[in-house]
């Protein structure tokens, strides 16, 4: 991925979801919540279908799924949850 890739960096993403960049970066590490490409050294980018899976994770942790649970449901559901693009469901 280059610096001219498409895809909002994990502060945006953070700001669309009301969420802290540090929970995208643990969910990310505990539970493979994280960009479909990234390269060492470079920032993440999140892509729609990225962002997607995230909505569909806080939109479950927000309701009291733990979050593994959580996650593993939002990775199998690729994001196909039914939430407008650009419009958070989470908390």
């Amino acid at each position: 991925m280059t610096e001219s890739s498409p895809g909002l960096t994990s502060g945006a993403v953070a700001r669309r979801l009301g969420v802290a960049p540090t929970t995208l970066r643990s969910w990310d590490r505990r539970y493979g919540i994280g960009p479909a490409a990234h390269e060492s050294g470079r920032h993440r980018r999140w892509s729609p279908h990225d962002i997607a899976v995230l909505q569909e994770m806080c939109r479950l942790t927000a309701a009291g799924v733990p979050p593994a649970e959580a996650a593993r449901t939002a990775r199998a559901a690729g994001g196909s949850a039914e939430a407008e693009p650009g419009v958070p469901t989470g908390p």
